[in-house]
């Protein structure tokens, strides 16, 4: 049986949507081939064991990853180049006929790229250093020279997966690469199969409810200033990230009431919030244009009417749903309109969402592309 070696900056036990595409990865992978997942662990979280057997084909192999800002864009920089050479040597170390390298971590592709001399693979999850500002000399001149480090690394793989459309034609126009593989995100079918499945509570409360990461992309103080004026409606903001203390510190001084951090919480908790919700809300920087955030699937299964503050590729998903507002991000008073209009919809739910997602975003259905590569490139037959 050949050997896969899978590095990635997120795994379990962290929960993101990084990790989800990893797990979907292995599901697959692990029917066919040995595998060793090279996984950095959480931040500032020390694993149990440096190495674990994850099931009987795949072994995974964790490097301690220390707490860093990850708001400063050099020290970010400075950290993922420290932990990613660190996954690359245990790689390195490791027998393999092939290598998977997966973003959000976009110091992997040049590192990886340059660094490991066997057959790899680069899953693309998002294109992160086209959203960096350019609006200095010296910011231009640093996405500039990201842009050419970020080409000649793209350069170095046999193979490239990239998650929609819009990321395909920017890789073909800007970067000259005209065959990546789309292997879109989506949500996996057990997890698709509990939140299709909720049935939603009637309460007093009219809850608007955010689920996710809290980061700057984010920028979830448009929720906040937004309950500032809605004191009718409770909102809900379930998740961690590097905003986090600031908006608490940033919502206790505005003396709120109608606004609830509920941190990350198990599914169990989650589901219960869901259930007595009346909105589901979401919101990318318009600068974030080719992304598409794996929360709006998992927002669909449930079923919730849904406001997405957001512009690109993830817009033309949200279109197809029913119940569903596309807004300009940022704007409070565009997400108090749409609450507005959404408000007589309270815990409605759309079966048509349900049977979209189900249909077309099911994990299951499109991960299995990645064995079509493997084998191609390994010279096995399909």
């Amino acid at each position: 049986m050949k050997t896969v070696n899978f590095l990635t900056s997120h795994f379990l036990p962290e929960n993101t949507a990084c990790t989800n595409r990893v797990l979907a990865y292995i599901k697959v992978l692990e029917k066919e081939y040995k595998v060793n997942i090279i996984a950095l662990s959480e931040k500032g979280i020390l694993p149990k064991e440096n190495k674990v057997q994850y099931s009987e084909n795949t072994t995974i192999h964790y490097v301690y990853q220390k707490d860093f800002d990850g708001k400063n864009f050099v020290k970010r920089a400075l950290n993922e180049i420290h932990y990613i050479k660190k996954l690359i040597n245990i790689s390195n170390n490791l027998q393999s006929d092939i290598v998977v390298a997966t973003t959000p971590y976009m110091f992997m592709i040049p590192l990886v790229g340059f660094m490991i001399k066997r057959k790899k693979i680069l899953d693309i999850r998002d294109l992160v250093w086209e959203y960096l500002d350019q609006n200095s000399v010296p910011k231009k001149i640093i996405k500039s020279t990201l842009k050419i480090i970020m080409t000649q690394g793209i350069k170095q793989f046999d193979s490239i997966i990239i998650t929609n459309e819009y990321e395909k034609n920017l890789l073909s126009t800007n970067y000259g690469l005209n065959e990546p593989t789309i292997i879109s995100n989506g949500i996996d079918k057990e997890r698709y199969s509990k939140l299709s499945n909720i049935q939603t509570k009637e309460t007093s409360e009219f809850i608007v409810t955010y689920v996710g990461n809290i980061g700057l992309a984010q920028n979830i103080k448009v929720l906040i200033d937004s309950a500032k004026e809605l004191q009718d409606v409770s909102f809900y903001i379930i998740g961690d990230g590097i905003e986090l203390e600031e908006l608490k510190t940033y919502a206790k001084n505005l003396n709120l009431k109608n606004i609830k951090f509920l941190g990350k919480l198990e599914w169990d908790e989650l589901k219960s919030y869901y259930e007595k919700s009346s909105i589901l809300y979401a919101q990318l920087d318009s600068k974030y244009i080719s992304a598409m955030p794996s929360k709006l699937y998992e927002y669909a299964s449930v079923g919730l009417p849904i406001i997405y503050g957001g512009v690109g590729q993830a817009t033309t998903f949200v279109n197809k749903l029913e119940n569903a507002l596309v807004i300009t991000p940022n704007s409070t008073e565009s997400l108090i309109d749409a609450i507005d209009k959404l408000k007589n919809k309270k815990n409605i739910i759309s079966e048509k969402n349900r049977k979209l997602i189900e249909k077309e975003y099911l994990r299951e259905k499109s991960v299995n592309k990645i064995i079509d590569i493997t084998k191609h490139l390994t010279g096995a037959k399909k």
